[in-house]
């Protein structure tokens, strides 16, 4: 498979189409926010197949969820406290 300017730019939109929907996700608590959007992306990626829009729709939650996961090895009580004061707002 060729990267090509075409793919490129297919990659970039459907990372531009995810960023807002990561950011909504991201705002509105993980579970089950941020699964909802990833149950929806897998149904064009089994049906389609790694198109490079799909394949961007996922960049902007894979980096967010990275992000989270080395906050929680580098704090691992970061996590009881956004649990915690998420129980709290609820």
């Amino acid at each position: 498979m060729e990267i090509t300017l075409t793919f490129v730019g297919l990659f970039l939109l459907g990372c531009g189409l995810g960023y807002p929907v990561m950011i909504f996700a991201k705002n509105r608590g993980p579970i089950p926010w941020l699964l909802m959007p990833m149950i929806a992306f897998s149904l064009p990626l089994f049906t389609i197949g790694p198109h490079p829009t799909i394949l961007g729709l996922y960049l902007p939650f894979a980096v967010y969820l990275l992000y989270v996961g080395q906050m929680v090895i580098r704090n691992p009580s970061a996590i009881n406290e956004f649990w915690r004061d998420f129980g709290n707002e609820e």
